[in-house]
C-alpha cells in the first residue's frame, strides 16, 4: 500500500513539473489570476472642446506572490473612432488580461475624444494626434513609475484596436518632419505634447496593430520598432490593404507588413480570410488573434533577441558578393535558379546532381524567409531565369525565435509575390524543408508549414512543390542517418545525390 501511495505522488509530482516545463513565461499563461487598479490618472490635458480633461488608466499586473520586478509593459489603446468608447471594453479587457496572466504589466488607457466635422480628415488627424500625444503621456507615466509597478522600461509596448492602434502606429513611427500639414501644430503642439510627465522617452519597443491603418506606410522607416498586424480580409470599416481609406488613413495591416519587410524591420501578419471589422467582435476570432499576438510578442522579448539577435542587415556582406557576381556572370535565357539557405549554399555539386549546367548558385547559409523577403529584388532581378527553385528551413529550427508555421507561410507568399512583378509566369518551384534529426523535435510544425505552401501552389499558377521526405525518412518515420553530415542538419554528397535525383525526376528540365 505504501509503494502503491509512494508511486501515485511520483507520478503526480512528475505530471506537475512536465506542466510547469511546458509553460514559459511571457509565452503562455502561467497565472490563474492578476492584480488590478483602476481609473489611476496619468496626466490632463485640454480636450476639443476646450476644457482640462484629466487622463485615466487602468493597470493589470500578475499577482503579488511574482517576484519579478523587470516586466515588460503591454499598453492597450481603446478604439471608437475617436469618438467614442473608453478603456473598459471586451477586447482590451480579454487582451489585458491574457497577457498579465503571461507575466507581463499591462494597461488600458483613455484619452482625448473628439473630431472636429467642419473638416472629416482633418478632424480625424488632429484627433488621431491629440491621441498619440496622450499615450505618449502614458508611456512616459509607466517611465517615470517604472520601479512601482516593476516594469523593465526597455520594454514597452503598445497595441490598440482600431483608432487605438492608428494612435499607436503614430506614436511609434510619426517624427515632427512627417506630421500632416492639415494638423495644426500651433494649435495642438508638437508630438510630444504635454499631457503630463515630461523629461521621460516615449520610445516604445514593439507595435501590435489590430485592424488599425495609417496616414502615410513611408512613415515606418529602417531601424524603427517591431510590427505586428492583425486584421479581418472583408473589413469595411478600416482598409486591411489599400483599397480604399478611413477618412485620410489608407494603408492597412497587409500594406504595412510589405512596408516592414522592404525596410527590413521585424514583423508578422496574421490575416483572418473572411472576417470583418474587430474581426466581427467574435471572442473565439478576438481570443486566436491575441495567441499570435502573444507568440510574436515573445520573440521581440529581451530574453529572447539578447540571445542571438538576428536582423536582415548581417547579410550584406553576403549579398554585396552575389551584386558583384551578377555584374561579370552571363546566362543565357535556359538557365535556372537555386536560391535559399544553408541547403543550398552547401551544395557544391548542384549541376551535377540535378543534371544541369547552366544554374545560377544563390544559396546564403543560415538565412529565413524574412531575410530573402528583403533581398529577393538584389537576387533575382538581374536575371532572367527560365525557371527558380527555392529552399529555405530556417523559420522553425525548435529555438526561441521560431516562427508559426502560418507566418513561413505568409512569408512565402510575399516573396512569390515580389518575384511575379518582374516575372508573372516564371514558373517557382518551393522545394520541401526536409526532416532533419536536429530539428526533428518540431518536424510537425515544419510539415504544417510545407503543407499551407504545397496547398497554395497547387492552387495557383506556374507555382509547384517538391517533396522530398520520402526519400529521407526510413521504415521507423526517421531521418535516414547515412544521408547527413556530422551535424546531424544538413545533407552529405550522397545525400545531395539523392535530392538532385529527386528534383531531376520530379521536374523534367531540359539540358
Amino acid at each position: 500500500m505504501k509503494s502503491l501511495k509512494a508511486t501515485q505522488l511520483l507520478i503526480f509530482i512528475l505530471l506537475v513539473t512536465t506542466t510547469i516545463g511546458a509553460q514559459k513565461r511571457y509565452k503562455s499563461e502561467i497565472f490563474n489570476t492578476v492584480e488590478s487598479s483602476t481609473d489611476i490618472q496619468y496626466g490632463h490635458a485640454i480636450n476639443l472642446k476646450g476644457k482640462d480633461e484629466n487622463l485615466l488608466l487602468d493597470v493589470f499586473s500578475p499577482p503579488k506572490s511574482d517576484t519579478n520586478k523587470h516586466r515588460p509593459l503591454l499598453i492597450f489603446i481603446h478604439g471608437g473612432g475617436f469618438k467614442t468608447n473608453t478603456k473598459t471594453g471586451s477586447f482590451s479587457s480579454l487582451l489585458c488580461n491574457s497577457f498579465a496572466k503571461r507575466g507581463y504589466v499591462t494597461a488600458s488607457i483613455d484619452y482625448r475624444l473628439g473630431v472636429d466635422k467642419s473638416d472629416e480628415n482633418k478632424g480625424h488627424a488632429e484627433a488621431m494626434y491629440r491621441a498619440q500625444q496622450d499615450g505618449k503621456a502614458a508611456i512616459r507615466f509607466f517611465r517615470k513609475n517604472a520601479e512601482a509597478y516593476g516594469i523593465d522600461t526597455s520594454q514597452i509596448f503598445i497595441t490598440g484596436s482600431s483608432a487605438g492602434s492608428m494612435t499607436c502606429l503614430a506614436i511609434a513611427y510619426m517624427r515632427e518632419t512627417d506630421i500632416p500639414s492639415i494638423i495644426d501644430k500651433g494649435k495642438l503642439g508638437t508630438l510630444e505634447g504635454n499631457s503630463g510627465n515630461e523629461g521621460y522617452s516615449s520610445h516604445v519597443a514593439g507595435v501590435m496593430n489590430c485592424w488599425g491603418s495609417m496616414i502615410d506606410y513611408q512613415w515606418i522607416r529602417a531601424g524603427d520598432a517591431p510590427l505586428f498586424n492583425v486584421a479581418g480580409t472583408a473589413d469595411k470599416t478600416v482598409p486591411y490593404d489599400s483599397s480604399y481609406g478611413y477618412n485620410n488613413f489608407r494603408y492597412g495591416s497587409y500594406i504595412l507588413y510589405q512596408r516592414c519587410l522592404q525596410v527590413g524591420v521585424p514583423t508578422g501578419w496574421r490575416p483572418f480570410i473572411g472576417a470583418g471589422h474587430t474581426l466581427d467582435n467574435n471572442a473565439t476570432k478576438q481570443d486566436s488573434a491575441v495567441q499570435s499576438m502573444a507568440a510574436w510578442l515573445y520573440t521581440q522579448l529581451k530574453i529572447v533577441k539578447g540571445k542571438n539577435e538576428e536582423g536582415v542587415f548581417r547579410w550584406e556582406k553576403e549579398i554585396s558578393v552575389f551584386d558583384s557576381l551578377n555584374k561579370v556572370e552571363k546566362y543565357s535565357s535556359n538557365a535556372i535558379m537555386f536560391l535559399g539557405s544553408s541547403y543550398i549554399r552547401f551544395w557544391t555539386n548542384i549541376r551535377e546532381d540535378v543534371g544541369y549546367k547552366e544554374i545560377i548558385h544563390r544559396g546564403f547559409g543560415g538565412c529565413n524567409l524574412r531575410d530573402v523577403a528583403y533581398y529577393v529584388k538584389r537576387l533575382v532581378y538581374p536575371h532572367h531565369p527560365k525557371a527558380l527553385f527555392m529552399y529555405v528551413g530556417n523559420d522553425i529550427t525548435a529555438g526561441e525565435k521560431d516562427k508559426s508555421p502560418d507566418q513561413v507561410f505568409e512569408l512565402f507568399k510575399y516573396v512569390v509575390k515580389t518575384i511575379r512583378e518582374k516575372y508573372p509566369t516564371m514558373p517557382i518551384t518551393w522545394l520541401q524543408i526536409s526532416p532533419s534529426e536536429k530539428r526533428w523535435a518540431v518536424w510537425d510544425k515544419v510539415t504544417e508549414a510545407n503543407n499551407l505552401i504545397k496547398a497554395y501552389c497547387e492552387s495557383n499558377p506556374n507555382l509547384y512543390y517538391i517533396p522530398s521526405s520520402d526519400k529521407f525518412l526510413g521504415e521507423d518515420g526517421k531521418p535516414i542517418t547515412k544521408y547527413y553530415r556530422d551535424d546531424k542538419l544538413h545533407y552529405n554528397v550522397e545525400g545531395y545525390k539523392v535530392w538532385g535525383k529527386n528534383i531531376r525526376e520530379k521536374w523534367k528540365m531540359e539540358n
